[in-house]
């Protein structure tokens, strides 16, 4: 019997056992489908939290800050200082060498309005390479440019949020609106940031306030003597964050003349662990659905077994016929092994056909839609015909093993 002849043979089996064949298979495509399923809904989470990590902003970022007096000496030290100024994010980027981007940020909140709708908002004062820092990315328009910075411009980009409360569905850019009695002209709307997985207060105020020059915001609302907000610094080098960190403080600690009135908080090396931590619990994840995942398929491969023994019960005089016509024990081993794994195969077709439509049809409803791992399908079917020629081996040994005689006296 050549190989086409025995999977034709195979194939013939499992059309003759129609409902044999389809409970048996049933076990096999449980399995198959939770695998897909499983990796397809893991990776599409995975993509998501690590979207919002992204969204975050904080990677290689570290945050100086104004901090108070604690005592007599602190006051009298911080006397010589005007605090943090635009002055120091330009300082910070001129000496350090491991700086990549430098962001002064001042806040002030002020009534804005459009038409008849108005909100009280967060007005973020900012430079162009605040987007840079923060890893911001703009739905509409364009962020904040340096000749608005250097003019003084009546621009302002704003948030997701805000945007669809002022304009709903209408388009903004180009059009004004007035904040604290002053009109800015709309130049860009920011993306939407964070996720049902990964959120942040942050988020909230920056998708309900505005951005405008650090500029004008100095000139038009707080004036130039104000101290910054904070000041966030980027840095490509993440494994040297101590050093970064230490050149910022030598930097600041000169330019306000000996006074320490801030405090630079390593917010990278926070977002360094943070993601360690939910690499683990993904990892964990990964193995516990992984490991109720196999137990479906060998749970499933434990039926084609017992029915791979029924079928040989039932077949002995075709097993005996065939030994006593010349058929060798090879050529019934594979005969049988062939229709195991036919049965596995097809299991795990069905399987991973039905968990691509489930993944799909669950893809809705994540923003970014389920990703379909074709590594796991591949996974999937492979072990599923793995299972096939493992559970099937027995049983085939079994019916090659038998002399025609013993078949033929047992099936009379």
């Amino acid at each position: 019997m050549n190989p086409g002849e025995v999977l034709r043979t195979a194939l013939g089996e499992v059309r003759g056992h129609k409902l044999r064949s389809g409970l048996t298979l049933l076990g096999i495509i449980l399995g198959t489908l939770s695998i897909t399923i499983m990796t397809s809904f893991l990776d599409g989470i995975v993509t998501m939290v690590w979207k919002g990590f992204e969204d975050l902003g904080f990677d290689g970022v570290l945050y100086v800050a104004g901090r108070d007096a604690r005592d007599l000496r602190d006051r009298e030290m911080f006397a010589r200082s005007r605090g943090l100024q635009p002055e120091d994010a330009d300082l910070l980027l001129a000496r350090a060498e491991r700086i990549r981007a430098v962001a002064p940020v001042q806040m002030t909140e002020e009534i804005v309005r459009r038409g008849s709708v108005e909100r009280k908002v967060q007005i973020m004062g900012a430079t162009p390479s605040y987007a840079v820092v923060r890893s911001r990315k703009i739905s509409e328009g364009r962020f904040l440019a340096e000749q608005d910075e250097r003019s003084f411009g009546r621009v302002c980009v704003l948030g997701h949020r805000l945007k669809g409360r002022l304009f709903g569905t209408e388009d903004a850019v180009g059009k004004t609106v007035e904040a604290g009695g002053r009109l800015f002209r709309v130049v860009g709307v920011g993306a939407k940031l964070g996720n049902r997985f990964v959120n942040s207060s942050d988020f909230d105020e920056e998708m309900e306030g505005m951005f405008i020059p650090l500029g004008t915001l100095r000139k038009f609302y707080t004036g130039d003597d104000e101290p910054l907000a904070y000041i966030a610094v980027k840095t490509d080098e993440v494994k040297r964050l101590g050093d970064v960190q230490a050149e910022v403080v030598s930097t600041l600690r000169i330019a306000h003349r000996g006074a320490e009135d801030f405090r630079v908080e390593n917010i990278a090396e926070e977002m360094l662990r943070e993601r360690e931590q939910v690499t683990e619990v993904i990892r964990s994840w990964r193995i516990v659905l992984g490991s109720l995942a196999g137990i479906s398929l060998v749970v499933g491969g434990i039926g084609l077994l017992s029915v791979m023994l029924i079928s040989i019960g039932e077949r002995l005089y075709e097993i005996g016929l065939r030994k006593a016509l010349g058929a060798s024990d090879l050529e019934v081993f594979l005969q049988f092994l062939m229709e195991s794994v036919a049965l596995s195969a097809i299991g795990g077709l069905l399987g991973a056909g039905g968990g691509v439509a489930i993944t799909k049809l669950a893809g809705s409803f994540f923003p970014g839609g389920l990703p379909v791992q074709f590594l796991g399908l591949a996974f999937a079917i492979g072990i599923s015909v793995a299972l096939g020629i493992l559970y099937g081996i027995y049983p085939a040994l079994k019916a090659a093993r038998m002399e025609p005689v013993e078949a033929l006296r047992s099936a009379a």
